[in-house]
């Protein structure tokens, strides 16, 4: 059994350890087929049955190859014939909006639409999803969108609607400015999944009381400032970038990246109505005459009566299917470790208590090793693919189809808006670049 999970959590579900499964497989059939001394009947048993089922097996193989390959085909050619562009929002010296104005923002980009039967998604089309970018070059921090084209008047109503002070510039895309050469720059990435079920929230900024009225700026604490004085540090020659890509949850879609395998054909709701069941067993009991069981909710502790209101709260807003990653790219004579530690902490800021104690929280999903035989990365072979293939998966910003098709997880408007939103002077990073004046339009009367 252990060597069953092994091969099907890495050989079938694309794990990093992969090649490490592939070579497991090989050992076992050169034992069990090859490596038989004084066996040849045996052998010569097992070449003849092998023999007999490959006619019928091999047609289904091949179709199950061919399904993967056509679907992959379709998505690449409808991508590469979608037009995107890339926004970038200037931020004005102050803001007096709460991440609240974030969250109606989102709320607007909510979009489902685009695929409506097998046969639009048969022919490659997709629901439409966004990137939401916090970049950081050289030491200068900035906002960015991404897109596709149509979904442009869109975005840039819902950003003027709810930040009016702010200004939205279609800028050519900042990846393309950095091109993928091992030779010169080293590349890193992390990846977030959550470190408990999706219907557990994480710290949001209402609990933060980013939306208190009447507070003074320098008496709020906003769990972004972690991601962005961390972006204001770096140096010459090194770039951070972090992307959110997002797309609308449908309520009826199942959840298959739930931690456990009974979760899989689980909608959101559904999976949320089970772990409150599984929180309200500690006080529930059978009745007397063996015709159902009573729950006692006023027995419950007034921790367990909080997570249970929490994790309603969540179904309560539109959820959001959520991608996160962070690529860390400098040149080869600038690059630095001390990045590469400190951007999974700085996910941190947005964890609701310490880990494995609290609601929720972000935990790390690191991309490359270790490594710790020569056979598993003979000469950085398998190092220098994985580079190629994070610098890949963000540029094209993809997350939800192959070939990087990634473990995202389930976040409501509240909790995206807490991750990215537009700051206010609580967060002081002189990096942080703002224009010296507001944007407003021109007086009516003027003089034409």
């Amino acid at each position: 059994m252990g060597v069953y999970k092994f091969i099907r959590s890495n050989l079938l579900a694309g794990g990093k350890t992969g090649l490490e499964a592939y070579f497991v497989l090989l050992v076992w059939a050169f034992f069990f087929f090859l490596w038989l001394p004084g066996h040849l009947q045996a052998q010569v048993e097992i070449f003849n049955i092998f023999m007999a089922i490959i006619p019928f097996v091999l047609p289904f193989l091949i179709g199950i190859v061919a399904y993967h390959l056509w679907y992959e085909y379709q998505w690449a050619r409808r991508y590469g014939e979608t037009e995107h562009c890339v926004l970038e929002i200037k931020l004005p010296e102050e803001i007096t909006q709460t991440p609240y104005a974030a969250e109606l923002m989102l709320r607007g980009i909510y979009q489902t639409g685009e695929t409506d039967t097998p046969l639009h998604e048969f022919l490659g089309a997709t629901k439409p999803w966004f990137s939401l970018e916090i970049v950081s070059t050289e030491g200068r921090v900035h906002f960015y969108m991404w897109m596709r084209r149509r979904y442009k008047a869109l975005v840039e109503a819902q950003i003027y609607a709810h930040y009016p002070t702010v200004q939205v510039v279609e800028v050519p895309d900042y990846t393309l400015s950095i091109p993928y050469d091992p030779a010169v720059v080293d590349v890193w990435a992390v990846e977030q999944k959550l470190q408990k079920p999706d219907p557990y929230p994480i710290l949001t900024y209402v609990e933060a009381g980013l939306d208190e009225k009447g507070v003074k700026e320098e008496f709020k604490h906003d769990p972004q400032a972690s991601l962005i004085e961390l972006l204001g540090s770096i140096k010459e020659g090194e770039h951070i970038w972090i992307q959110f890509v997002i797309r609308a949850h449908v309520a009826e879609s199942y959840c298959p990246y739930a931690l456990e395998e009974t979760h899989h054909h689980m909608n959101l709701r559904e999976w949320g109505q089970h772990e409150i069941e599984t929180i309200a067993k500690k006080v529930t009991r059978e009745k007397e005459d063996g015709t159902g069981s009573i729950v006692n909710y006023a027995g419950l502790t007034k921790g367990d009566r909080e997570l249970i209101e929490s994790i309603q709260n969540k179904l309560n807003k539109q959820p959001f299917e959520v991608g996160i990653r962070a690529v860390y790219i400098a040149r080869k004579d600038k690059s630095n470790s001390a990045p590469r530690i400190a951007i999974p902490s700085a996910f941190r800021s947005f964890e609701h208590g310490s880990e494995g104690r609290g609601l929720n929280g972000l935990a790390p999903i690191f991309w490359i090793g270790p490594f710790n035989f020569a056979w598993q990365d003979f000469m950085n072979t398998r190092r220098h693919m994985l580079w190629k293939r994070m610098y890949d998966a963000y540029v094209t910003r993809q997350f939800f189809y192959p070939p990087h098709k990634h473990r995202w997880i389930i976040l409501n408007s509240e909790e995206l808006a807490t991750i990215y939103h537009f700051p206010g002077k609580v967060v002081r990073t002189p990096t942080l670049e703002r224009m010296p004046s507001k944007r407003a339009e021109a007086p009516a009367n003027l003089p034409i």
